[in-house]
């Protein structure tokens, strides 16, 4: 992945990604100043471009506003310093331990469902649950193409047929994914795989409400034949990680809800046993 594709900056790129970011989360000038621990003069003149904010400074006001680390690194090299957080692949080293964890979650998680997404919602990894699972509604040549979780509930030829109540479903998957994407308007590589997701035909309108973060559960019933499971679906998302990999992963836990979608997905682990 690529952390510095962003979107190109203008003439004073430190001030107005700050003043972006602080009226997207309704904070004043004072607000900000405050939370970061400086004066207000010296903010308004980071933000006006009549002084440069030092790299602390930066790191203080970065902070402040709550920004993830990509958006850190992002405000860094507007002002001209260096990177702070790295950005590897999952297969690297330095996140070893990290992936051990990831790896032990999904498999604990047996004989439900799980997965885990980067920040355009791609699957990176499936437990054998969610593998059973997609294989029996989707086929066996589908999985063997990369898979998006976003992209598999919305788009007509996958999911969206065995979805009961899927308008429900995909608004609520939509207003996740738009918070999601608002939340990082620099990133051009989530912005480009929103735009696509919105060109999918029949969608319901995303909502609008700027303030109001999507809720942690999503319930969907997915029906096929004469097998109906109903999942419960919880984000997760690792604890403070100093790399932007990491803070971007979201491990999807579902789990069933009720006890006839428990005992279905337990029988079908006990078939694959």
């Amino acid at each position: 992945m690529d952390s510095r594709q962003h979107a190109p900056l203008p003439i004073n790129p430190v001030g107005d990604l700050l003043r972006g970011w602080r009226n997207r989360r309704a904070m004043s000038q004072a607000d900000l100043a405050f939370e970061a621990g400086i004066s207000i003069k010296h903010l308004s003149y980071v933000e006006t471009g009549k002084a440069a904010g030092s790299r602390d400074i930066l790191l203080q006001l970065a902070a402040a506003l709550g920004l993830s680390l990509r958006d850190r690194n992002a405000l860094l090299e507007a002002g001209g310093f260096a990177r702070q957080y790295g950005e590897r692949d999952l297969s690297a080293p330095e996140v070893a331990d990290a992936k051990r964890a990831i790896d032990l979650l999904l498999r604990r998680h047996e004989p439900f469902p799980a997965i885990v997404t980067d920040r355009r919602w791609n699957v990176m990894q499936a437990n054998r649950a969610a593998s059973r699972l997609m294989m029996m509604l989707l086929g066996e040549e589908r999985m063997t193409r990369p898979l998006n979780h976003m992209r598999m509930f919305l788009a007509p030829d996958e999911l969206r047929p065995f979805v009961v109540d899927w308008p429900d479903v995909a608004a609520a998957l939509l207003a996740r994914a738009r918070h999601e994407a608002m939340a990082a308007p620099l990133d051009l590589a989530l912005q480009s795989t929103w735009r696509e997701l919105l060109k999918l035909p029949d969608l319901p309108t995303p909502q609008l409400n700027e303030t109001d973060a999507p809720g942690p559960l999503c319930e969907v019933r997915l029906k096929k034949d004469d097998v109906s499971i109903g999942l419960i679906g919880a984000v997760l998302t690792l604890g403070t990680p100093q790399d932007v990999t990491l803070q971007e992963l979201r491990v999807e836990m579902f789990m069933p809800a009720d006890a006839a979608s428990e005992a279905a997905l337990t029988a079908f682990a006990a078939q694959d046993a």
